[in-house]
This record gives C-alpha cells, sequence and structure tokens, in this order.
C-alpha cells in the first residue's frame, strides 16, 4: 500500500511539473486565461436532471475580466449512456478594445446530444454541439450577425479509485458555420485536461488547464487556459 501512495505522489508530481512547464511557455507566445465557476446540479429524476452556474473568465495572463455569464442547462436520458440536452446563457462581455468600449450583453443557446461508453477503466464520452449566439439590442441590418458554431468532443476518463480522484482529457473540434476562413469552417481546436474530486456533503472540485487554438480571416491567435470548478449536487431521487 505504501508504495502504491508513492506512486500516486509521483504521478501527481509528474502531472504539475508537466503544466506548470506548459503555462511558462504559453506565457512566452499566447495569452493566458482563466476561467472559474461555481454551480448547483439537479437531479430531479433518475433520467431529467438540471443545472445552474455562474461563470467569470479573465485574460492578459488573468489580468483582465474578459466576460461573465449565467448559465442553465437540462440533460434528459434517452437510452442508457445516451442523452440529450440543451442550455442557455446570459453573457456579459467586457470590451476594452477600440474607440468604442464598455460592457455587452450577448445571448448564446445550446443543443447537446452525448453518449458515453465504458471500456474496462477508461470511460470514452462523445458530444455533438450546435451553438448560436448574438448580440443583445442589435439587429442583423445594425450589424448583429449570430455566430453558429458546431463543436466535437472526445474525452477519455479515468478514476484513481484508493483516492477518488477523476482525470480526463478532452479534445474538442469547432466549426463556424458562417465561417470567412478557406478552411471549412474548422476554426478552433481546444485540449483540456481536467482532475477532480468529489468530496462528501461539501461537492465537487477541478482544476484544469486547456490549450486553444483559433483561426479568423487567415490570422492565427493561440492561447492557454486555467481553470477551476466547484459545483454542489443535490439528488431528489434519493
Amino acid at each position: 500500500m505504501k508504495i502504491l501512495k508513492q506512486k500516486y505522489i509521483v504521478f501527481a508530481l509528474i502531472i504539475l511539473a508537466t503544466l506548470s512547464a506548459q503555462i511558462t511557455i504559453a506565457q512566452n507566445d499566447s495569452d493566458l486565461e482563466g476561467w472559474s465557476s461555481v454551480g448547483i446540479d439537479l437531479q430531479a429524476t433518475k433520467k431529467l436532471s438540471f443545472s445552474v452556474s455562474e461563470h467569470l473568465r479573465s485574460r492578459n495572463n488573468i489580468t483582465t475580466v474578459k466576460n461573465y455569464f449565467t448559465q442553465f442547462k437540462v440533460n434528459y436520458e434517452v437510452l442508457k449512456n445516451f442523452e440529450i440536452g440543451g442550455g442557455l446563457r446570459y453573457i456579459t462581455k467586457n470590451d476594452d478594445v477600440g474607440k468604442k468600449q464598455g460592457l455587452e450583453s450577448f445571448f448564446r443557446y445550446q443543443f447537446d446530444a452525448s453518449f458515453k461508453h465504458k471500456i474496462k477503466t477508461i470511460t470514452v464520452v462523445l458530444r455533438l454541439r450546435y451553438q448560436n449566439k448574438n448580440q443583445l439590442g442589435f439587429s442583423e441590418s445594425e450589424g448583429d450577425i449570430p455566430k453558429e458554431h458546431m463543436r466535437f468532443r472526445i474525452g477519455l476518463g479515468y478514476k484513481i479509485k484508493p483516492i477518488k480522484l477523476d482525470l480526463k482529457l478532452f479534445g474538442e473540434l469547432f466549426n463556424e458555420t458562417e465561417s470567412l476562413n478557406s478552411d471549412g469552417g474548422f476554426n478552433r481546436y481546444r485540449y483540456t485536461f481536467r482532475v477532480s474530486k468529489k468530496i462528501k456533503k461539501i461537492g465537487t472540485f477541478a482544476l484544469f488547464y486547456g490549450i486553444q487554438d483559433d483561426t479568423f480571416e487567415g490570422i492565427k491567435t493561440k492561447k492557454s487556459i486555467l481553470g477551476f470548478k466547484y459545483s454542489y449536487a443535490i439528488d431528489f431521487t434519493k
């Protein structure tokens, strides 16, 4: 047992060292953003669940507020391991670039279809999402063109049972419906590594680190994401 604990400690130190190195590299040639959220998950029935959460995002190496938003989501299990869902976001964006600056309001909605499958100790999750975002208070004739994306995500999950730690790795591809690029609309790639732990009667805490590449009108940008998430679950089926 002592040897097993030492292995997990070494494994954790390797992860921390890797993330620290990646963050240092990212700060040299790209922006580092901070994403944080606090939410409540409600399990209404065995098939129906809801969640509400508050989010804060920062940029410029986590020194400037980028935006903050409230999100509401609902999921329904149609078949075993297959869910459909939807979500709404009311977003306040901090526009601090250009001549016209200030707070801007946006509204986003999304529809999801997800499937998960367990292969021995590894859980594979596939998700397809459609999302649509537009600015409030402006019409299309005034320059507000809704941004539509199709998103394809694959995730791998592994649980370290002795210490009840969940490890997840995600890869996600974004396709913009009305893209100005010559790449068929595939203009964003995001890779995320997340570590989470559930503490009984307190909630679930998660830390994650992501790398994102964007292409817009032939210009490529890169950023790293360092995030924290807390959620509290209420199960009405028990």
